[in-house]
């Protein structure tokens, strides 16, 4: 793979790309990876062609299908992230409408009666009028009865959480020990990036080419057919013990998807691959239905691999301060990705590939093989093979600091036929 270059698995090209930016998040990848596939492969000349994403994230690899003017398909489980994907796929705006509804949302901060009840962690992000306008930036967005024009509001309002919060929000947790300097209003910075979203988009092509569904890649999703996509481009979450749920919590919170911990992982991380150990309770573990699972019957010598593993980490736990269960956190991340291979193969057709950027683990120190297992996995549940392209080396940065392994990680494409 030439295309590859170190930058490929992080998000940071996607900064400084319209339509990629309208949402920053530290954890996605590089658009130029899709379009390179895209070339690659010659979706763009093929006719028929499909593009499969089974973590759509923040539309990365649907928003470059779309410039490129190639169908494509993909599924999110969270239902803020699964509105970003929506607003950044419809282009097809009216200047006028645009300006019109600014009016609209400016004279709606005339009500000095406004009352609103925000969530306390928010009380503790925003400055009280800032959190004030705010809210009534929201409610009044909410009541726009256009769809494509209500979220590609509630988007700039998203960005402007960010550019005016007091601590930085997306880094990807929360950075209390930085003071961020808001030099514009939070009108000012709405408008702002209203206008610019706007003028994003004009200039290209207004056919939605992608579509996304609000729905958990670990079931079948009928909307999908049967050998329906030539290619797959994703990420998937990494054994990294990144919680998705807590990373957006801002954001469900103001709008009201999520009001508690408990709302979040009900609400959120139930709906998403075990990716961290927020995401279940331990007593949710049972290794005797774990051995009956169609995953250990379909997989039986990697599941055995896999408990090795899962006992020696646990042994380690119990000398450490934080005791987390990374051994559980293990067997459930690829059980749940097994589930997700099902899926992509079976939305695959018969020469089909699937290009996956993965990062290799080691849980209190102990190595797990990500890429390798789960390719080993893809073959078991019926692709041909499985090739492994790094990217780069990983996980250096922190053999300083005490308590942290030294073992040298990788980032990888993960190449399925």
């Amino acid at each position: 793979m030439i295309f590859l270059h170190t930058e490929i698995g992080s998000a940071r090209d996607n900064f400084k790309s319209p339509i990629h930016n309208w949402y920053k998040f530290t954890a996605g990848f590089s658009y130029k990876f899709v379009e390179e596939i895209i070339e690659v492969e010659g979706l763009n000349i093929k006719p028929n062609s499909r593009i499969f994403d089974p973590f759509a994230g923040c539309g990365t690899t649907l928003v470059s299908s779309q410039k490129k003017e190639v169908f494509a398909v993909g599924n999110e489980g969270q239902e803020f992230m699964f509105d970003i994907i929506n607003a950044k796929l419809k282009w097809k705006l009216d200047r006028k409408k645009i300006i019109h509804y600014l009016d609209r949302l400016s004279y709606s901060l005339t009500n000095k009666d406004f009352n609103y009840n925000a969530n306390p962690l928010l009380d503790t992000l925003y400055e009280e009028m800032d959190l004030k306008i705010l809210y009534q930036i929201r409610n009044e967005i909410l009541g726009i009865k256009e769809k494509r024009y209500k979220l590609f509001f509630k988007l700039a309002l998203s960005q402007t959480l960010h550019k005016v919060s007091i601590h930085p929000i997306a880094v990807p947790y929360i950075s209390r020990n930085k003071i961020l300097k808001n030099i514009k209003s939070v009108w000012e910075t709405f408008s702002e990036i209203s206008l610019n979203m706007l003028s994003d988009t004009e200039g290209l092509n207004q056919d939605e080419t992608a579509v996304v569904y609000k729905h958990d890649s670990r079931k079948i999703n009928k909307r999908i057919l049967d050998n329906s996509c030539n290619v797959c481009i994703t990420s998937p979450p990494y054994l990294n013990n990144l919680d998705y749920g807590e990373v957006s919590k801002v954001h469900t919170h103001f709008f009201d998807i999520t009001s508690s911990w408990n709302d979040i992982t009900n609400k959120v991380r139930k709906k998403l691959v075990t990716g961290a150990t927020t995401h279940y309770n331990q007593s949710d573990f049972n290794l005797e239905k774990f051995l009956k699972s169609e995953f250990y019957k379909e997989n039986p010598e990697i599941v055995n691999q896999l408990i090795t593993l899962s006992t020696t980490i646990k042994n380690i736990a119990k000398n450490r301060s934080g005791k987390k269960s990374f051994d559980l956190l293990t067997l459930f991340y690829f059980q749940d990705m097994y589930l997700v291979l099902k899926e992509i193969r079976r939305v695959l057709d018969n020469n089909g590939k699937a290009y996956l950027i993965l990062g290799d683990s080691a849980p209190y120190g102990v190595y797990v093989p990500t890429t390798e297992i789960l390719g080993r996995i893809a073959v078991n549940i019926g692709f041909s093979s499985y090739e492994i392209h790094k990217i780069r080396s990983r996980g250096t940065k922190w053999k300083s600091l005490k308590n942290r392994h030294s073992i040298e990680l990788t980032e990888n494409v993960l190449l399925l036929k």
